[in-house]
């Protein structure tokens, strides 16, 4: 796999940061007394053993017919519900088909406990495992998987940002670790990796930037849905409007001049294609940069005079994470006062830890697909309370883990006691399943939906005295119907 490709994929990653709502399990239809309503005239001696009727004797055409018992008129029938038949094999959703064509099978699964492993590159996540832990220790504690079973992570594997390291990491968990499910975070988890993991049902839960959290594969499970599913070209998604909604509510209109700077890559150039979609009329400029991997912006003046040369109401980098802290700090110190904003930067505790970032980070603002750490919401006064539990601290790397694991939890849980791929794929992608959230949460998530979009759910957070305060709430602009 060339080094291009990898660095596509980061890109891909910065252009697409984005958010997360909602599909549920369909209610079950009414049960119905199934006992015959009493006959208008019943017979004066009624025989033991009722002598069959002659089949060539027509019947009495005066003698009526039991009335049929009425449907309880509280309780209607869902339309949209499948016949149970169906409801057992397959559903539909858009222009992908889901059903159980496998036989089910119950790797990692015994009587006691669910196997489950965990791959991330840790220069880029780093603290995944940090995260994992305080959520899975959470339902261990509370035993939330049915039938008393404790979650084991059995084993981690950094992939080294390598597409081969990645694969061979996976398939070492599945056939010799034998793992239920796994949860992995990584820009080279390609194809060959999450097609291989479909294959072989396995269940895998993560952030939904990659190919494989998207159909047509059917075990990938991003807990903010199928992010990229229009840049990849997945039939029926749409672009992420949060892009914009975003800055629309944080300006209090719609009536805003946007500048862009890309990441110069395949990847930059999808994500320039996708801003020239959403932001059709409203941009200044929509440029490219150099990546790090491609030399570096060695010299910025020059995108600096582009941004002082169009003064839009907003510079948003769609950049490698050098480029973004290259980008801020010096559009910072040219005098341009509108917010610069990127994808990348929300890394709890870094400004704080470093000075030097810090002081490029001042000020400038970061989109950020996970809940900012507001610790006045129930759910972040969970989520701090289960890194207590573990020693550890929300890093961003962490939080990914976190919410990777939330999200399998639940899907388990909601499997059931008798737990194997059937019965995880039954729950999930033919009955409907839906994440339950605390306020201050992700947005919940919906299967199969979500398998093509996303809930679309975003916050912003500003850099403030060394801190990242809550610069706009974490919303969700996503089709809740979907």
């Amino acid at each position: 796999m060339k080094k291009s490709l990898l660095y596509k994929l980061l890109a891909l990653l910065a252009a697409f940061m984005l958010v997360a709502a909602a599909c549920g399990n369909d209610d079950d239809a009414p049960d119905q007394d199934t006992a015959p309503a009493p006959a208008e005239e019943p017979a004066e001696e009624p025989m033991d053993d009722p002598e069959p009727m002659d089949d060539d004797e027509p019947m009495d055409d005066d003698e009526p017919m039991d009335d049929p018992e009425p449907m309880d008129d509280d309780e209607p029938m869902d339309d949209d519900e499948p016949m149970d038949d169906e409801m057992a094999t397959s559903r539909t959703w858009g222009a992908f088909t889901y059903e159980i064509d496998f036989e089910p099978s119950t790797r990692g699964v015994t009587d006691d406990a669910v196997r489950l492993g965990a791959m991330t590159q840790d220069a880029l996540y780093g603290g995944f495992t940090d995260g994992i832990n305080a959520r899975l220790g959470r339902a261990n504690r509370d035993g939330e998987l049915p039938g008393g079973r404790m979650v084991e992570l059995v084993q981690y594997v950094d992939d080294g940002s390598d597409p081969q390291a990645n694969f061979e990491g996976a398939r070492s968990m599945v056939e010799n670790d034998e793992v239920f499910g796994i949860m992995v975070t990584s820009a080279v988890s390609l194809p060959q990796t999450t097609d291989y993991l479909a294959e072989n049902q396995v269940p895998f839960t993560g952030w939904g930037f990659m190919p494989g959290f998207c159909a047509p594969n059917d075990w990938g499970f991003g807990f903010n849905g199928c992010l990229s599913g229009f840049a990849f070209g997945v039939e029926g998604a749409d672009p992420l409007v949060s892009v914009q909604n975003i800055w629309y509510d944080f300006f209090g209109t719609e009536d805003i001049v946007v500048g862009i700077f890309n990441s110069d890559d395949d990847a930059g150039r999808a994500g320039h294609a996708l801003y020239e979609n959403l932001w059709a009329g409203k941009l200044a400029f929509n440029d490219f940069v150099p990546t790090q991997t491609g030399g570096g912006i060695t010299d910025p003046t020059r995108f600096v005079n582009t941004v002082l040369e169009h003064d839009p109401d907003l510079v948003i980098l769609s950049t490698d994470f050098a480029g973004a802290i290259t980008l801020k700090a010096t559009i910072a110190a040219s005098g341009y006062e509108g917010p610069v904003a990127d994808y990348l930067t929300y890394v709890p505790g870094l400004p704080g830890s470093s000075p030097d970032l810090g002081q490029a980070l001042e000020g400038g603002y970061a989109v950020t697909q996970v809940p900012p750490l507001d610790d006045s919401e129930p759910a972040i006064q969970q989520l701090l309370a289960d890194y207590e539990e573990v020693g550890a601290f929300p890093g961003f790397g962490s939080l990914v883990g976190y919410w990777s694991a939330d999200l399998m939890i639940q899907m388990i849980a909601a499997a059931g006691e008798d737990l194997n791929t059937g019965s995880f794929y039954q729950a999930v992608n033919i009955d409907g399943f839906e994440t339950t959230q605390q306020s201050g949460a992700l947005g919940p998530v919906k299967w199969p939906a979500d398998h093509v979009v996303a809930p679309d759910c975003t916050g912003m957070v500003q850099v403030v005295d060394a801190d990242y305060v809550v610069a706009y709430p974490f919303v969700c602009y996503g089709d809740p119907g979907r």
